[in-house]
């Protein structure tokens, strides 16, 4: 065998390892974490199989389509679509939502991309005492608001442009969530602002599950139109959040629209989504977008929504 030849077989082997490991989610924890990295996964599976096809190694290209198909099926779902296209109401809601990282962000460029996005709603994430006092003008622009700040990562804040008819910080495992029912011109809904564990650890991973599974019947609790979002340190190619999804009766409002990441913004090539907006029934996705880094970790995700009546 030529060196061409063993080392297109190496690579192979390592490229349907990396596409195999995540079938492995439920079983481990660092299984799982190998579940959030199939949009890289299929890059380079594809990039290996064109190359396998110029060398005419139909074998390996076989093996390649086949461990690819693996990664390619959680992902497709969020492929751009025209079916997912909706044309935009009379009035729509936008809802922002973005972790500002506790450890440094530039103030002022996110205060001028709020503005330019013009939410209705903002949901901020490791919102310190430092974060409130830098973004007070918050307090003006979307003057109806409840904050929960912390030292570290834990704390969270909502602001809305229109009236809160009631609001209240609660538990989510261990850490603070927060719920507030808004008195808007399409009609009053729920939004709940949440930041779970980051699972750098079995026993995090844990914790981050037991997270998901309480917000989920949480959310399927609410009849009214009801918005979730924030920081869930998950990514939509989890099967853990396929079952949030489920025990929610949510939908995540990349679906059908992006494939765009959020974390970390210092590496993009390894950039995963896990900054989430879902909705229940009473409201049509409009459109989902990033906006642009403003020196956090994470980039802001904004949702653009229509409201549409229960049944």
């Amino acid at each position: 065998m030529r060196w061409g030849d063993r080392l297109l077989v190496l690579c192979v082997v390592i490229v349907a390892a990396a596409n195999l490991l995540p079938l492995g989610a439920r079983w481990s924890w660092m299984l799982e974490l190998t579940t959030h990295f199939r949009v890289q996964y299929l890059a380079v599976t594809a990039a290996l199989l064109l190359l396998a096809a110029l060398w005419k190694r139909w074998s390996a290209c076989a093996v390649l389509v086949v461990v690819g198909a693996v990664s390619a099926a959680p992902v497709l779902p969020y492929v751009p679509s025209p079916l997912a296209e909706v044309n935009a109401a009379p009035v729509t809601l936008k809802v922002l939502t973005v972790n500002v990282s506790y450890r440094q962000f530039d103030a002022r460029r996110l205060l001028n991309l709020v503005r330019e996005a013009a939410p209705d709603v903002l949901i901020v994430q490791e919102l310190t005492p430092h974060a409130e006092r830098v973004l007070a003008d918050f307090d003006t622009e979307l003057p109806h608001f409840r904050k929960f700040t912390a030292d570290g990562p834990t704390g969270i804040g909502v602001w809305s442009r229109y009236e809160l008819e009631s609001s209240e910080t609660f538990a989510l495992g261990r850490l603070p969530a927060i719920e507030a029912r808004v008195r808007a011109p399409q009609g009053t809904f729920t939004v709940i602002g949440a930041h779970l564990s980051s699972p750098i650890r079995p026993r995090r991973a844990a914790a981050r599950n037991l997270e998901l599974r309480a917000l989920g019947v949480h959310s399927r609790a609410i009849a009214e139109p009801l918005v979730v979002a924030g920081d869930f340190n998950i990514t939509p190619y989890s099967p853990y959040f396929t079952d949030w999804l489920a025990a929610s009766g949510l939908t995540d409002s990349r679906r059908g629209r992006t494939l765009s990441a959020s974390w970390p913004t210092m590496f993009p090539w390894f950039a995963i989504p896990i900054d989430h907006v879902a909705v229940n029934a009473g409201f049509t996705i409009v459109s989902h977008r990033r906006l642009a880094n403003f020196e956090s970790d994470h980039y802001g995700v904004l949702v653009e929504l229509a409201r549409r009546e229960l049944p």
